[in-house]
């Protein structure tokens, strides 16, 4: 979750110096060869502990800072390639037994080498750390030894068709085990104190190392010089909150930024004809959804399967698409396009009578008060706060009297991964790419224990999500996704609202800027004509 929005701006500098202009970062060039790109973002980031981190946007700075087995190249997140393992990797014909043979002669930004013994920290790190999202990915994985200074043995506990794309997530950040020994860190469980240490230092052999960071305010990267692959001429990258798509826009016409993120298909329409900059539209797998509790001390009413279905059928989910930009999709369930199998909501799905006679069955005829959760925060250029205004509309027609609590992104995360959250906004966006992703939407599983929704009676959920999970036949994992889908359209504690479509601008002065969902900009392949 993996599972957003923001604004990226880079300048052309050879020393950055920045200074308060009208709220935004002013850049100077002082002479020299260097490249500095300031990248203007409304980020989620709560840490920049590889283990821990969970936010949408921790891979742009993982990817940045740490390497890992496998990686996603370019924009393409379907196909992640070998990196620091080689291309002589082999699989067993149970399909449980990775050998994965590593690239000699890497270091750490410290100067030590990357062995084998830190890819075995790194992923035992994480299964020791039960606080963490990240356990998810790690839960499937028996054993990982290492053989020899140049070898890697990862055991499966059973065959894993996503285990590839996992391996190119920021829960398989390969750290340097000694530095980070030395700071805290440990495999043994839920003892590791390296979080904090991590939060202001890196410890990996990635393009960059972290200079510093100053939460809701910039983090910057340097380049490592040491690092084994090839990378574009950019020496420093500033990562500089800026939530303000407008303001985003004019920082972008003003060359104070080179790529604003976090602007839609409305409001970049400013940007049209505007010599230098370009318009581009991207992939997203970026969804918003509305999270009901199912523990009725906590949910109440909202905890009812008929009240759930009745939201489903209340949303107004073309006047969402309208809200979001044309080329929004409407999901049917947690698959998004570019998943297999994956299914669209129906044209015309919202059905108020229908919604009218669910909300009797559950004994609220009259309707009812609830309070909604929304962070304050941007998807793809648009506000949640905009979105909460419009389900709140919706439901008024069905007698449900919707209270809005909007809190800022860091106050809202805890309680809702505690699951203490009646009825919230929230939004995800894949940790790999891949359809087992989002099976942590299933009853019982980790996503679902925030809507408190037990794996008990759901059987035929769960085999599905098994078959899914194992079957390597394209065709087959389509027909079982698109059967688990229309389960979940009738019940499930969520209701999916948007897919989100990607567009940015940029300046033209700009080079090889590859976008994907997963690190949003590839850091290291940035260059500055």
């Amino acid at each position: 979750m993996k599972r957003m929005t923001k604004l990226l701006s880079l300048a052309l500098s050879a020393v950055l110096l920045t200074a308060a202009v009208s709220g935004c970062a002013k850049i100077e060039q002082t002479g020299g060869d260097g490249k500095t790109d300031v990248i203007g973002a409304d980020t989620d980031l709560k840490t920049l502990d590889p283990g821990m981190m969970y936010e949408v946007y921790g891979n742009l700075v993982t990817y940045a800072a740490y390497d890992m087995l496998f990686r996603v190249k370019g924009e393409d997140m379907a196909n992640p390639q070998p990196s620091i393992a080689t291309e002589d990797w082999t699989l067993d014909d149970t399909r449980t037994l990775y050998t994965f043979p590593i690239r000699e002669g890497v270091k750490f930004s410290s100067g030590n080498e990357l062995t084998a013994k830190d890819v075995v920290f790194s992923i035992q790190r994480v299964q020791g750390m039960t606080a963490s999202s990240n356990q998810a990915h790690v839960a499937g994985i028996e054993s990982v030894t290492a053989p020899d200074d140049h070898t890697v043995v990862i055991k499966l506990k059973a065959p894993d068709a996503s285990f590839l794309t996992k391996l190119a997530s920021n829960a398989f950040c390969i750290l340097d085990s000694e530095t980070v020994k030395a700071n805290g860190g440990t495999t043994e469980k839920d003892k590791d104190t390296a979080t904090e240490w991590l939060n202001s230092h890196s410890a990996g052999s990635g393009p960059f190392v972290l200079e510093s960071w100053t939460p809701k305010d910039q983090l910057v990267l340097t380049k490592n010089k040491d690092y084994w692959g090839e990378t574009g001429n950019v020496e420093k990258v500033i990562i500089k909150e800026v939530p303000d798509a407008n303001t985003q826009i004019q920082m972008l016409q003003n060359d104070e930024i080179q790529v604003a993120l976090s602007v839609n298909q409305d409001n970049v329409a400013t940007l049209e004809g505007k010599e230098g900059i370009a318009i581009k539209t991207a992939t997203s797998a970026v969804c918003t959804f509305l999270m009901m509790n199912n523990d009725p001390a906590i949910g109440k009413e909202m905890a009812n399967p008929k009240v759930q279905q009745a939201v489903r059928y209340a949303l107004d989910y073309e006047g969402l698409k309208k809200l979001a930009g044309g080329n929004a999709t409407l999901p049917l369930s947690i698959i998004p396009q570019g998943f297999v199998g994956a299914m669209n909501r129906p044209d015309n799905y919202q059905d108020i009578e229908k919604a009218k006679a669910l909300m009797k069955e559950a004994g609220y005829e009259n309707g009812f008060s609830v309070e909604l959760t929304v962070a304050n925060a941007v998807t793809e250029g648009l506000q949640w706060t905009t979105l909460a205004q419009k389900i709140q509309s919706d439901l008024k027609v069905i007698g449900i009297d919707v209270q809005l609590k909007t809190v800022e992104m860091t106050i809202m995360l805890d309680p809702y991964r505690k699951g203490e959250l009646p009825f919230l906004v929230m939004y995800w966006t894949p940790d790999y790419y891949d359809i087992n992703n989002q099976l942590e939407f299933l009853p019982g599983r980790s996503i679902a224990q925030r809507a408190k929704w037990s794996a008990e009676g759901h059987e035929d959920m769960l085999a599905l999500g098994d078959k899914i999970t194992s079957e390597s036949d394209a065709a087959k994992r389509a027909e079982y996704s698109k059967e688990l889908q229309e389960l979940m359209a009738e019940d499930c504690p969520y209701a999916f609202l948007l897919q989100h479509p990607k567009t940015y601008a940029l300046s033209s002065k700009l080079q090889n800027v590859a976008y994907n969902d997963l690190c949003k900009i590839q850091l290291a392949e940035l260059s500055v004509a």
